[in-house]
């Protein structure tokens, strides 16, 4: 029997969630001759990551409901979500998507302050210039 440890999870509140940096500082390295391959690819591996890990999650929770007896995959089937799980189902998209076009919404960003910081720069110039 395969045992698997780590430490015990539990759900924690959105006041509980450490905000971690998401973007990377710096330019991004691209490896592709178009960039936008490199930002798919990004994309891909962020969903591969979080597909194995879900999957790996499922196979546990099934293994242990049919070595405890506790369910069969028909229950699965079968069982209608409440409004609660509905809305913490819809948090947990939400999440993943913004995870997965974390790349996109990086250069968006950057785009953001960058027409921010041009456009003081020109107000600066114009309303500093001495001519």
């Amino acid at each position: 029997m395969v045992r698997l440890r780590g430490p015990k999870v539990r759900e924690s509140s959105a006041d509980e969630q450490l905000e971690l940096q998401r973007k990377a500082k710096g330019k991004r390295p691209y490896y592709f001759s178009n960039p936008d391959v490199d930002k798919l690819l990004s994309m891909i591996m962020a969903l591969t990551g979080e597909l194995a890990v879900a999957r790996d999650r499922i196979d546990t929770l099934e293994r242990v409901a049919a070595a405890k007896k506790l369910f069969s995959s028909e229950d699965i089937e079968n069982f209608e979500l409440d409004a609660n799980a509905l809305e913490a189902r819809a948090g947990r998209h939400k999440r993943l998507l913004r995870e997965v076009n974390r790349i996109i919404i990086g250069e968006l960003e950057d785009l953001e302050e960058a027409d921010e910081e041009d456009y003081s720069a020109v107000v600066e110039q114009v309303e500093y210039d001495d001519r």
